[in-house]
């Protein structure tokens, strides 16, 4: 009898993968198409003791291909405690067209964190669409360029593009591979009409319609601040769209440590509780294969097995397939291939941590 219940469970979770895979074979990519003429925009960048990484952020913001005419470029320096004013400020020194905006920790103070930050930075922005990056985040030439062409051509107000993790070391590999997986769901749920979400490391919107929700200043606090805008954002009948392309492409630094994996985690399913029953569903069964399959292991090894197996070639395939959709070739084969296995370890640690009662802390912060 429970080996019946395991093996339904873990049938049933296949059986989703499957259905990922063939929506990803037939996903429509969202092409790149150049307007002729760009709107003015905002960029806004929320830092936090980011000294040892903004100034690649900053570069590659000020290489990308946007007439800088049109562009501000807002920092928002939320008290940090280590250089991370000195270094944009000597950066920033003969750049008129980037704006630091120091703040004391007192504004908006129905809020916090990055969605305060936001709130202030927006309250400064002039452009006809916000974009939002992070300070460890480097972009690529067409960011701006990609995103804000979708947004008018799809008429949309609010759109997120694609993340993806910059890796040194092989750790950081399989963490680029979860975060490759992860865009895929989010991009494969936008295409059915069901969205989840957006990246808030790589977002745009409309300038009117964020007014038009109040700012983050009137948004419910979240500590996934993403997904609090996107909420309020839908909540106000705003439509809202995924790109899967190469143009939208941003890099994101690793997090180098275990524990800041899974805080990380912890902050992300504390944000998700959040989200429709069944998407909290779909979650909970996601999960429930990293603990289901090693019970039905003990039981019948070879049945495990056989379903691990299925699962990985599905999964491979998977991966593949978006990054093919990225026009971009695989360079972690090793992380690929043991990603499920990572996952195994990951994912039941992950679940173990946000049952902890510690609050959730998150750059220095507890929330």
């Amino acid at each position: 009898m429970i080996v019946n219940l395991l093996f339904l469970i873990c049938v049933i979770y296949l059986i989703i993968q499957v259905a990922y895979l063939f929506l990803l074979m037939f996903y429509k990519k969202k092409t790149f198409q150049p307007l002729e003429n760009y709107p003015e925009i905002s960029i806004l960048v929320a830092a936090r003791n980011e000294a040892h990484q903004i100034l690649d952020c900053l570069e590659s913001l000020n290489q990308m291909d946007y007439d800088h005419a049109k562009v501000e470029f807002l920092i928002g320096n939320d008290q940090s405690t280590d250089d991370t004013q000195q270094v944009v400020e000597q950066y920033i020194a003969d750049k008129p067209h980037f704006k630091l905006i120091n703040l004391t920790g007192n504004e908006h103070p129905q809020t916090k964190g990055k969605a305060r930050v936001l709130a202030c930075l927006g309250e400064h922005a002039n452009g006809e669409y916000l974009l939002i990056t992070d300070a460890d985040i480097q972009v690529n030439k067409m960011w701006a360029k990609g995103l804000v062409a979708a947004l008018v051509q799809q008429k949309v107000d609010l759109i997120g593009g694609t993340t993806l993790i910059q890796t040194n070391h092989f750790f950081e590999k399989f963490q680029q591979v979860d975060w490759l997986y992860f865009m895929g769901i989010i991009n494969v749920l936008d295409a059915l009409k069901h969205p989840i979400t957006m990246v808030g490391n790589n977002m745009a919107f409309s300038n009117k319609a964020y007014q038009s929700v109040g700012g983050y200043q009137t948004i419910p606090f979240s500590i996934t601040e993403d997904y609090a805008l996107f909420k309020s954002f839908r909540q106000k009948k705003y439509q809202s769209s995924h790109v899967l392309n190469s143009e939208t492409l941003v890099f994101s630094s690793a997090i180098d440590t275990f524990v800041g994996i899974l805080k990380q985690r912890k902050r992300w399913l504390v944000g998700g509780w959040d989200l429709p029953f069944i998407f909290r569903s779909l979650l909970f069964l996601f999960a429930s294969w990293y603990f289901v399959l090693p019970i039905l292991f003990f039981f019948n090894w070879k049945l495990a097995l056989l379903l691990f197996i299925i699962k990985c070639f599905l999964q491979l395939f998977q991966i593949l397939m978006i990054y093919q959709h990225l026009e971009t070739k695989p360079k972690h084969w090793i992380a690929i291939l043991l990603y499920d296995l990572y996952l195994f370890f990951i994912i039941p640690a992950s679940g173990i941590y946000f049952l902890m009662p510690a609050k959730t802390v998150w750059k220095g912060r507890q929330y």
